[in-house]
């Protein structure tokens, strides 16, 4: 009985063991199975944020490829795919050996280097707002796995706009002295000491922005209060030379090789004519012939006095179109005296030509034809002054010659507009913005861009001057009259960016003093149609991520 009791217990014992063996094996199953699917789901998402974060870079490199085409042609920019609807508002030339410009299910990605194939991008352009503004922006969607990520980087030009003071050359222009076309020539490369002396930045000058300089830069007390740089290289001190024992010029922004020197850049190129507004002035804009004055008005409109002016948009299928004044000389007219006021071109270009001699140009007079009589020492339109002392002639133009195609401008603008000329440019008084955060101008000389300064019977004409513009001119930007003896005029403001072939003088005797004030607006907006240097890169003025375009499969969202 006892052996019978005994073996039932231990029966019962053996099944409780393995009850619990079974209990426990089947928790280490579980626990087993749960770190399984745990470091599976830790793998899959670790992957899943690395394909995320690769989608990124992707997209990023799409930019940085289509900046190395640009780089290697500037003219890529005209090239796209139509069909894209970030590009469908522009016109643009198809390249099927591209791959990034693929579109949808069936298109191209391209592969990013080194990544053997597993991150690929793909890119968008809209240059719908280039000729204006000179803009490209362009949409570039990474991939990597099943990640797209894309970004919008909007793209320009590295060029005059980037400087509130930009010289090719850091000397008069040699037609202003009669100087041989041998003084072309930078001083580090070897120009003569003959060629004249170089122009210095002088005791009081501030210039508040960034100065470029192929050349050698001279100063003497000037401050500098943005980052400067030259294509001057010394071997060793500063990349500049002070213009007297006693100078001491203050770099704000200072090389952290040279301590207060200016930085090493290479040479900008600049362009050699600005016709090329003349084209884009027939589009939109309007064209003047001979000695035009324009007055800025407040309201967004310009008065407009032109006598020689006959047509103003050669081509169009309406040559004179009233939005660039009416021709003739009856009151309301471009040949009135008082000119006819008109719209300000918003967006567009305004370009003044010299009087062609040719009778088959829409423009064209005769030599012995004339809309009004010239006076013996004037254009027609009120210059020279009573009075004032007339500049020399340079190189056999004359500072107001009749048949000019010169351009006398002041005012207030309201509106967005560039004017260019086949001659000289003049600001003969002050030429501001009604909005500085809106309004926008370009001033743009073939020959000089002169700041007037009549010396009206030897006496200061304007003591001070502001403009308000981004200038460039392919001679020299210059104060007319600065060697004539007499008091000194006050400070010449200049708010936005000067860009200059050769240095032109601005204070000497009886000039100004310079206040320049760079436009920050200039680094990510241009003025319409304004020219470029002949050779620059392009660079990201402003990108940010945006919601993916495109699904990894390559269809849009």
């Amino acid at each position: 009985m006892r052996r019978h009791l005994r073996a039932m217990i231990e029966q019962r014992d053996r099944g409780a063991a393995l009850i619990l063996v079974i209990g426990i094996g089947a928790l280490v199953t579980a626990l087993l199975t749960t770190a399984i699917v745990v470091a599976v789901s830790g793998a899959r998402h670790a992957r899943d944020d690395a394909d995320w974060q690769g989608a990124l870079s992707a997209a990023y490199a799409g930019v940085e490829e289509y900046q190395s085409r640009l780089a290697a042609d500037p003219g890529y920019l005209r090239y796209g795919n139509a069909s894209s609807p970030f590009t469908a508002s522009s016109t643009v030339i198809a390249d099927a050996t591209n791959a990034a410009f693929g579109i949808g299910a069936a298109g191209t990605w391209a592969s990013v280097p080194g990544s053997a194939g597993t991150a690929e991008f793909r890119y968008e352009t809209d240059i719908s707002t280039f000729d204006s503004d000179g803009t490209i922006r362009l949409r570039s969607t990474g991939r990597v796995g099943d990640e797209t990520r894309t970004v919008v980087a909007d793209l320009r030009q590295a060029g005059f706009l980037n400087y509130l003071y930009f010289t090719d050359y850091e000397i008069e222009d040699p037609a202003l002295n009669g100087q041989p076309d041998s003084c072309v020539r930078y001083a580090w490369a070897g120009r003569l000491a003959s060629c004249g002396a170089t122009i210095v930045f002088s005791g009081g000058d501030q210039i508040r922005g960034q100065v470029h300089s192929n050349d050698v830069i001279h100063a003497c007390d000037a401050t500098f209060y943005g980052p400067v740089s030259t294509a001057y290289n010394p071997p060793t001190g500063e990349r500049y030379v002070r213009s007297g024992s006693g100078c001491n010029p203050d770099f704000r922004v200072k090389d952290p090789a040279r301590g207060n020197s200016p930085a090493l850049l290479g040479v900008l190129g600049m362009p050699e004519t600005n016709s090329e507004i003349r084209t884009d002035a027939l589009d939109g804009g309007c064209l003047y012939t001979g000695p035009t004055t324009v007055t800025l008005n407040s309201n967004g409109t310009m008065t407009v006095r032109s006598p020689w002016t006959k047509v103003t948009r050669p081509g169009a299928a309406v040559p004179v179109p009233t939005a660039c004044g009416r021709v003739g000389t009856a009151s309301g007219q471009l040949g009135h005296s008082a000119g006819a006021t008109i719209p300000v071109p918003n967006g567009g270009a305004v370009f003044v030509q010299n009087v062609p001699t040719s009778t088959t140009d829409p423009n064209g007079w005769r030599s012995n034809q004339a809309p009004h009589t010239c006076p013996t020492n004037g254009n027609g339109v009120g210059y020279p002054t009573s009075g004032e002392t007339v500049p020399a002639a340079i190189d056999g133009t004359a500072a107001y010659g009749c048949r000019n195609g010169d351009l006398f401008i002041q005012g207030r603008l309201q509106g967005q507009v560039t004017f260019a000329t086949e001659n000289y440019l003049y600001v003969v008084g002050n030429t501001t913005y009604v909005d500085r955060d809106r309004d926008m101008l370009g001033l743009i000389g073939q020959g000089m861009v002169w700041v007037r300064n009549p010396r009206i019977n030897s006496y200061v004409d304007s003591p001070n001057r502001t403009i308000d513009a981004a200038i460039l001119s392919l001679h020299s930007f210059a104060v007319q009259n600065t060697d004539k003896t007499g008091d000194r005029n006050g400070t010449l403001t200049v708010r936005g960016s000067i860009a200059q072939s050769f240095r032109g003088i601005v204070a000497q005797s009886s000039g100004y003093i310079k206040d320049y004030q760079y436009d920050a607006r200039l680094r990510f907006r241009s003025p319409p149609h304004f020219l470029s240097p002949v050779t620059t890169a392009y660079g990201v003025t402003t990108w940010i991520e945006t919601s993916p375009a495109m699904d990894a499969t390559g269809g849009y969202r």
